[in-house]
């Protein structure tokens, strides 16, 4: 009895080590996807940095090098701006020019409004300053008088309002945007740097302050005598708001140059047409690319050049509507059917360029997208989340749902139970614990009768050995 237990104690022990065949392989993703990739043809003065964003659906239309950390030079001033609009709107409110704003600045040789120790001006103009001769006087000023006084509080300020925009490769040292000549990396905290990404946050931000986009659109601003200076006329240092320069843009809307050996040539540009509005980012640019025999900055031709190309190339239009199946998904226990067509809930509209389909997006599932889908699953039924995807840039988000009813089989459901239950690692062990058992006593019966007719035997024998001894 011990040897047989012994024995069933073995057989258990090496059933535990061994998983039952599943009964089907694991599903493939049944999703099918086709790409195809359509890019700006860039042109011989394409700068190092550049990005083109649909405003109003923040569809990336073409980016380079984005995500590369890069000096913002006076892009920074757009913050600076930001940040002095959010704590006062009163444009008429006097402030005075300090010793210690103005002097800051000695030694830089950049660009400055000429406001000198003592002056008094308003909010306005000195904002007409920051964003049309890129002032950094007035910069100085501005992030004094708002920094109660030291301009260390008003640069932290702008580091937490970029932060709180999302921006995650953004710091500023400075409300001006000069380089750190002793610096040579971005990794100091004397050192502005940003990305072409971040700005975006900022540009479309600043895009929906309507003063921003008055001043920073204006190309010409005559400012009043004050205590301290005669008329002065400013004039903004982005020539696709001149209609007398070869960079003009008839659509152009501000927003902000900036150029410093570290940051190159730069521009932030948008322009609203026909009901959209974009934004061009160039940086890393040259000052003077020599094209044709003459020199041109290669962030105002490579601004201009994308919102042109968005205009004549890209469309907001109906990529796929509640009908086009756009996939399949596996079902578990279908009738008649061993998948599902999935279609979006709804129409999917979205800016892209106007020679391409939906047939030229790939489709990305949701992390939690299912493999498989239970039946029953009537028509309608949502499956999942999923990305249009244009490259690598999404273009729509969209929820899969069921383009057909699928009746659930009982009877496969029901023999597929068995099976499992039948193929399962407890089952088996019962079923040789139920085995070894009915060996164990069909041998105890049988011994059992053994004894018994060997007792009987005996039992004989003495009745013939006393029948002997009478």
């Amino acid at each position: 009895m011990k040897k047989l237990l012994i024995l069933i104690n073995c057989l258990i022990l090496t059933l535990s080590f061994c998983t039952p065949a599943l009964a089907a392989e694991a599903e493939e993703d049944k999703v099918k996807t086709k790409g195809a990739y359509y890019d700006i043809e860039a042109p011989d003065y394409e700068t190092g940095i550049a990005l083109l964003v649909n405003a109003d659906t923040d569809t990336v239309i073409y980016s380079k090098n984005a995500d590369k950390i890069t000096a913002p030079a006076s892009l920074t001033k757009i913050v600076t701006a930001l940040v002095v609009l959010n704590e006062c709107t009163d444009l008429q409110k006097k402030i005075t020019c300090s010793y210690d704003a103005i002097h800051s600045l000695d030694g830089t040789g950049s660009s400055v409004a000429g406001l000198v120790d003592g002056e008094k001006t308003t909010l306005e103009m000195l904002l007409f300053c920051l964003f049309l001769p890129s002032a950094n006087d007035a910069a100085a000023v501005l992030a004094e008088e708002f920094g109660d006084g030291k301009t260390e509080n008003f640069v932290a300020k702008m580091n937490a309002f970029v932060q709180e925009l999302g921006c995650k490769n953004t710091y500023f040292a400075n409300p001006h945007g000069l380089d750190d000549e002793s610096v040579k990396g971005f990794d100091s905290d004397t050192q502005n740097r940003t990305t072409a990404s971040d700005m975006y946050l900022i540009a479309k931000k600043a895009l929906a302050n309507e003063t921003i986009v008055k001043m920073s659109s204006k190309y010409g601003k005559t400012m009043p005598k004050t205590n301290k200076s005669d008329v002065r006329y400013l004039y903004n240092t982005n020539p696709l708001l001149n209609s007398y320069s070869e960079y003009y843009y008839e659509d152009a809307i501000g927003l902000k140059t900036g150029t410093t050996d570290k940051a190159g040539a730069c521009l932030i540009s948008s322009a609203t047409k026909d009901g959209y509005t974009y934004i061009s980012i160039a940086m890393k640019g040259e000052t003077e690319k020599i094209i044709d025999g003459k020199p041109y900055n290669t962030a105002f031709l490579m601004c201009r050049y994308m919102l042109r190309w968005a205009f004549n190339n890209v469309k907001m239009k109906i990529i796929a509507d509640d009908n086009y199946i756009l996939g399949e998904v596996g079902v578990k226990f279908g009738r008649g059917a061993d998948y599902v067509g999935l279609v979006p809930k709804s129409s999917v509209a979205s800016v892209i360029h106007e020679d391409l389909t939906i047939d030229d997006l790939t489709v990305k599932l949701s992390d939690s997208f299912p493999e498989i889908v239970d039946s029953p699953i009537e028509k309608g039924d949502s499956v999942g989340k999923a990305q249009l995807m244009y490259k690598d840039v999404v273009v729509a988000d969209v929820e899969l749902v069921a383009f057909q009813t699928v009746k659930k089989n009982y009877l496969w459901a029901m023999f597929n139970w068995i099976e499992g239950i039948a193929t399962s690692k407890a089952f088996l062990v019962v079923l040789l614990v139920v085995i070894v058992v009915i060996i164990v006593l069909w041998f105890g019966t049988k011994n059992q009768r053994k004894r018994k007719k060997r007792r009987k035997q005996r039992i004989e024998v003495v009745k013939d050995y006393s029948k002997l001894a009478k």
